[in-house]
């Protein structure tokens, strides 16, 4: 169950908020500009405009195989033109909503604007920094960017989110630690051919609402990345960047029984590791390329605390190099203050975008006490 506004109050930092929220933060969104029949309007357009090639991809692929002659040439063909088909099909479609297309991301980099000043205003009584687009823009749109043929809004929207950009040490950190990869997703290759898939595979995510600072002393970073699934929900992946205790020569990972495990980009190799107490293997699995360092990383006092974390959810944690990172995954879009096709926001989706970050505040706060990070003097977050 969300939470209202008391209980968002009762968390560090949250005093007021539901105050400053209609004070400074509603006027912000009220300069979004909405479409005046129909706010989700120029979003079904578009997808009627994509629905179009597909039909007609499906089509052309039914007539070849209709027409072309039997025999192992002709099917050699027709695979050739499967992916050169499909190309034309979606490069036409884009070509034809060319004019939508660049009305709606002119008005989705204003609307990115909007959010990212409201956000400043939210996260500035908690000293943290927010950062609409870290990473920048993904890979795949900086390609189709610079072709000749891609209408100028494209251009405009690298930019945009380019200069939105930041925190590249911690997605690099979650990049070196193959948490850009889903957990469904098992990576054969040399140790330099996973590495190539990781970083193509990183350069593509959407990454999105990412938070710096500290809590009682304890350095994180934190934000979200989305990872499509076809024909399901889109899975949010909450990322949390903690310093590690001790410099780490080896690679470590933990997981919970529900999901898999995270990639090793470095190829080395792994090892289960038994830390003993049933509780902890009822719901984790540890594995380590060096046992000593998980050992000393996951000593009975991480283990108990740990343990108390354990809420049956989908949680996958890697330790290497200088960090600790951790994966939090599920069906909820976190800090969905407003929509940024559509424009659409509300007092709820005030109110939940704050509840969302107290929530992850405080699970920062239960992170740094688990694994021993913060100051002896903090007091804790929620």
């Amino acid at each position: 169950m969300s939470m209202g506004w008391d209980d968002i109050e009762r968390h560090q930092g949250f005093a007021g908020a539901e105050a400053r929220a209609a004070r400074e933060i509603r006027p912000i969104l009220e300069r979004v500009t909405l479409d005046p029949i129909n706010p989700a309007r120029q979003k079904n357009i578009i997808a009627r405009f994509m629905f179009a090639p597909f039909v007609l991809f499906g089509a052309a692929i039914m007539s070849l195989e209709l027409l072309l002659p039997d025999g192992a040439g002709w099917a050699f063909l027709e695979f050739l033109l499967f992916p050169v088909l499909f190309f034309a099909f979606m490069v036409g479609g884009l070509f034809l909503m060319r004019g939508r297309l660049a009305r709606l991301f002119v008005e989705a980099q204003a609307r990115l604007g909007l959010k990212a000043d409201a956000m400043r205003v939210l996260t500035a009584p908690l000293g943290l920094t927010y950062v609409p687009a870290p990473g920048g823009a993904p890979k795949g749109l900086e390609w189709l960017a610079v072709q000749s043929w891609a209408p100028s809004v494209l251009r405009d929207a690298a930019k945009t989110l380019n200069a939105a950009g930041g925190m590249d040490e911690a997605v690099a950190a979650v990049r070196d630690c193959g948490l850009f990869i889903e957990s469904n997703v098992y990576v054969i290759g040399t140790p330099e051919q996973k590495a190539k898939y990781n970083e193509h595979a990183a350069g593509m995510r959407r990454i999105e609402d990412g938070f710096e600072g500290k809590r009682g002393g304890l350095s994180f970073s934190m934000f979200e990345w989305i990872e499509a699934v076809e024909d399901a929900p889109d899975v949010y992946h909450l990322i949390v960047v903690l310093a590690a205790p001790l410099r780490l020569s080896g690679v470590t990972q933990l997981r919970a029984r529900k999901t898999g495990w995270p990639q090793d980009p470095g190829g080395a190799p792994m090892h289960d590791i038994d830390l003993g107490p049933k509780a902890f293997g009822g719901l984790y699995r540890l594995r380590a390329s060096d046992q000593v360092e998980a050992r000393a990383i996951f000593n009975p006092a991480v283990i108990e605390r740990v343990i108390a974390l354990a809420h049956g959810g989908r949680f996958r944690a890697v330790a290497r190099a200088g960090h600790l990172v951790f994966d939090f995954s599920g069906t909820a879009n976190r800090f969905h203050l407003i929509d940024l096709i559509t424009g659409q926001w509300s007092d709820d989706t005030i109110r939940q975008t704050h509840a969302d970050l107290a929530e992850a505040l405080a699970l920062v706060d239960a992170l740094g006490h688990a694994f021993m990070l913060a100051p002896k003097s903090d007091t804790g977050g929620a």
